[in-house]
């Protein structure tokens, strides 16, 4: 059951980071024109070159932390399975995170009771969590090979190209649930 899931929200999720890949150079390169700063130049330049040169071993990273949080899941753990980042990239990303959070209030609410359906006991923390996302992704970006500034360049295109359409990703994960008769605790 679980295994459907996921798999939706993985597939969804690799054309997800394959439009990152694309479209992170592209405005990488726009915000870099114009640029004079060489230092700033070399960071652009040097998180372009990652994620085409490196973008398998840290996207491999990134599905195996989200399958820990499935994991977590499947054992009925009600946490995280991550730690925190540094605490100037945990406020960038509770600021994300809130604010998917809030988009998607109803649908998330939706997939915390199907996934506590699922699980046999009551759950705050699961897999599609926007927070989640977020972090897997932070910690995903150590693949790369970046220094820390330039893993921060990244998180505003993680937002804008991946997490702009997280919307997607859960309705397909409550789509799924609800056809393998997971229904939320309202229904």
């Amino acid at each position: 059951m679980v295994k459907r899931v996921k798999k939706s929200v993985d597939t969804k999720l690799d054309y997800l980071f394959d439009g990152l890949v694309e479209n992170a150079a592209d405005a990488l390169f726009e915000e870099m024109y114009g640029c004079k700063e060489e230092e700033m130049l070399g960071q652009h330049f040097n998180v372009t070159r990652a994620l085409k040169v490196r973008s398998v071993p840290y996207r491999e990273y990134y599905n195996s932390l989200m399958n820990h949080a499935w994991v977590n899941l499947l054992n009925r753990r009600d946490q995280p399975a991550l730690g925190n980042p540094p605490e100037d990239v945990q406020e960038l990303l509770k600021i994300y995170a809130d604010r998917n959070q809030n988009h998607y209030k109803i649908l998330l609410e939706e997939l915390r009771q199907r996934f506590s359906v699922l699980a046999g006991t009551e759950l705050t923390f699961h897999p599609m969590l926007p927070g989640n996302f977020y972090l897997c992704f932070w910690h995903a970006t150590e693949k790369l090979e970046l220094k820390h500034n330039e893993r921060c360049l990244l998180l505003p295109l993680y937002n804008r190209f991946v997490m702009d359409r997280f919307g997607q990703v859960l309705a397909l994960s409550n789509q799924s649930l609800a056809e393998q008769g997971f229904n939320s605790l309202s229904k």
